[in-house]
């Protein structure tokens, strides 16, 4: 038992190092009803557009990858990045995509403080039509990375084995 638990404790940490640089993805749902005026009244973008933006953000080079689909809005877009400010407020342009719906590399030290707190940051696409903002989408919680849910299940597995080894010693009593 202990030296499942030694090996555990070694992969964990294993693990541990290579989570320690992360790819963080948050995939945001877009539509014209988040857009908001200066008195945060909503609805303000297009009606009938929507969209979905991916971002992949690097928490160590504090890069990022992104790509945006959009439907029903009139491209191309005149701007496209990535706001600071709460859902129903309008904040300042912080991470500037240059008007690209996909593209990547893109250096940017507000990265850092957008993983700190991404519910405070949001996405918009503008167009001709909509010069204030056609489409928009609050950040959430990011997408959980395969080897931050492999560290979970390896973390708990000596708890696991623990008590398969526990009820196999009842039941070799009982056997008895």
């Amino acid at each position: 038992m202990l030296r499942h638990l030694a090996l555990a404790v070694f992969a964990t940490a294993a693990l541990a190092q290579a989570a320690a640089a992360a790819t963080i993805t948050f995939i945001v749902p877009l539509d014209g009803y988040q857009e908001v005026n200066g008195g945060g009244t909503p609805g303000q973008g297009d009606p009938d557009g929507s969209g979905t933006a991916t971002l992949m953000i690097d928490d160590v080079t504090n890069t990022i990858s992104w790509s945006i689909v959009t439907s029903n809005i009139v491209l191309p877009p005149s701007g496209a990045h990535i706001h600071n400010a709460a859902a129903g407020v309008n904040g300042s342009v912080r991470v500037d995509f240059s008007g690209q719906l996909s593209g990547s590399g893109l250096v940017d030290a507000d990265l850092a403080t957008l993983l700190l707190n991404p519910t405070q940051w949001y996405v918009n696409i503008h167009n001709s039509v909509y010069p204030a903002g056609a489409i928009r989408g609050q950040l959430g919680t990011p997408v959980p990375e395969p080897a931050s849910l492999a560290l979970l299940a390896l973390a708990a597995s000596p708890f696991a084995l623990a008590r398969r080894r526990r009820g196999y010693r009842v039941a070799s009593r009982l056997d008895s």
